[in-house]
């Protein structure tokens, strides 16, 4: 249910009021309680003591008459309704007042407010030395005092009821104030939705009355009117003025568009042609790499091609010697005449043992093994070169980064065997994503380049050659024991061009390119190295999330 200002106002202000009015006549009533019940303890506990000490003595002596005449003496006293004198054994030496109040039985009262039959009860001990001998029992008449405090909150009452009264019409008063005020300003902002709907702000002024903060935001509210009609009149030539600039703006676009999309051919063409030159650059700085493996690939291939030939001379006099023989044993099978028969066979024993067919058929078995050994060698070696000599930069593929490091190695060994000890330590690694053709790219350039730093120090060192799994990449680390890289140059250390080598050894494109093909594979190819002391360069590529097939050796 919805509930208006008026009714909100009123009943919040009535509620406020009646919880403090509340808060106060509980107060109010507490301090009386709290005032009579200590002024009727005090005047009680005040009189019974000083009974005590009147009559003491009278007591003690068991002096009736002089007790008897104290009691009445102070029953004289209108506020004293009965005194009752009596030992410990509650023995009554005396009692005299309100007959009905001695008929009671004793109880004493430590409230006044409690208090139901007018009269406070109290008693006070008779002492001497600390030793009890008996007891004077009293009550007070207490009935004018709770009189008065009757009329008391009976006023209080009376007094909080009108004023709530009062504060409930006052806030009545105040709600119908704001509501008619509050309505002018509704039906002013109703008005105002409608004429921001319309686009027509006429007649929407509202009437300000009274000097209060509701007159003023009735004339803030005019302003605002006023305000919204001005800002409708520039916004209407504003508009006007906008549909000139958007037709002229249309043939301008049509003419930029007709630009830019010049420029956009141009562009593409332009990155066409980049992008063509990438590529052969990539192949010009393979090929130069092929070319300065050249002679060592070349060494390779001769030594097992020259042992091959050497064998193969070889097999061709073992083949001679079975060719006699074959001669011999077919023309012993032929022949039907013993004399023939046995001298034939005198020949053929002569002749195992002059060629030595026993060695003959040892030899042959390793003179194959080691042939067929060499030109396996010079397959794998072709095989190589013609994988790094590839331009194919969609050719990916998963591949263990194993593989690439022998393929490579087998190329530049020759290379590398006269100027460094060359040491592998390839880790159980799993095959990642690769191009393995620029991948043996990068390979050859590492291994080339660690080759050379350890040649330039003029003492045989070290190449190392190390794969490892390092969080979700797998590392390929080639550390040898060169020159070094000046501090200086190794944050240039991969731009194009660059290159520490003397004029005529070197382009500055090989640690470039493969810098690039590190990050196209979504890898990195970073460097450590200390001047004299060598250097490590480290190739990570990333490992494949869904890869299912075992890490391969």
């Amino acid at each position: 249910m919805r509930l208006s200002l008026r009714t909100k106002t009123i009943t919040g202000v009535v509620s406020i009021t009646a919880i403090l009015l509340i808060v106060l006549v509980v107060t109010i009533f507490q301090f009386l309680n709290d005032l009579v019940d200590s002024s009727v303890e005090k005047s009680a506990s005040t009189s019974a003591a000083l009974f005590v000490s009147t009559t003491k003595n009278a007591f003690l002596s068991y002096d009736l008459s002089s007790l008897d005449a104290d009691v009445t003496e102070i029953l004289t006293n209108p506020n004293i309704a009965y005194v009752r004198v009596k030992d410990k054994n509650n023995r009554v030496f005396v009692e005299k007042g309100d007959t009905r109040a001695l008929q009671n039985t004793f109880n004493e009262d430590t409230s006044a407010s409690h208090t139901d039959d007018g009269i406070y009860d109290t008693r006070a001990p008779i002492l001497v030395n600390d030793t009890l001998y008996g007891y004077v029992e009293m009550g007070l008449n207490i009935a004018s005092v709770t009189d008065s405090v009757s009329r008391v909150r009976n006023w209080t009452l009376t007094l909080a009821v009108l004023e709530f009264i009062l504060v409930g019409l006052l806030s009545y008063l105040l709600g119908s104030y704001l509501m008619r005020q509050l309505q002018s300003l509704h039906t002013g902002a109703k008005h105002l939705g409608e004429a921001i709907e319309n686009n027509h702000y006429q007649n929407i002024f509202i009437e300000v009355r009274g000097k209060d903060e509701l007159s003023d935001l009735a004339e803030a509210f005019n302003h605002l009117v006023e305000r919204l009609r001005e800002e409708h009149g520039q916004r209407q030539r504003f508009e006007d003025e906008l549909k000139e600039l958007n037709a002229l703006l249309e043939d301008k676009v049509k003419d930029r568009t007709a630009k830019l999309n010049q420029k956009n051919m141009e562009l593409e063409e332009t990155n066409k042609n980049l992008k063509e030159a990438q590529v052969q650059l990539l192949q010009a700085e393979k090929m130069a790499s092929v070319g300065q493996l050249a002679a060592g690939v070349a060494h390779e291939i001769n030594n097992p091609i020259g042992f091959v030939s050497s064998n193969i001379s070889t097999l061709n006099d073992y083949i001679a010697t079975y060719q006699m023989l074959f001669a011999q044993v077919t023309a012993l099978l032929n022949s039907d005449d013993e004399a023939q028969r046995l001298a034939l066979i005198a020949d053929i024993k002569q002749n195992i043992i002059d060629k030595d067919m026993a060695f003959i058929n040892e030899d042959i078995s390793d003179l194959l093994n080691d042939s067929t050994e060499g030109l396996h060698r010079v397959a794998e070696i072709v095989k190589g070169l013609k994988l790094f000599s590839r331009v194919d930069s969609d050719g990916v593929q998963l591949h263990n980064i194993n593989d690439c490091v022998r393929t490579t190695l087998a190329m530049v060994n020759n290379q590398l065997k006269y100027v460094c000890t060359v040491e592998t330590k390839l880790g159980n690694v799993p095959a990642v994503t690769m191009n393995i053709g620029k991948i043996s790219q990068v390979v050859t350039n590492l291994l080339i380049n660690a080759g050379q730093a350890v040649e330039s120090t003029g003492v045989h060192g070290r190449v190392t050659i190390s794969t490892v799994v390092v969080d979700d990449f797998v590392e390929l680390r080639v550390e040898d024991t060169g020159c070094g890289i000046p501090q200086d140059n190794l944050d240039k250390l991969f731009n194009p061009f660059f290159t520490t080598k003397p004029e005529g050894q070197g382009t500055g494109l090989g640690l470039s390119i493969s810098f690039g093909i590190a990050q196209e594979h979504g890898g990195r190819l970073s460097v450590t190295s200390e001047e004299n002391e060598g250097s490590m360069f480290t190739l990570a590529l990333p490992i494949v999330k869904d890869e299912s097939d075992e890490p391969e050796t």
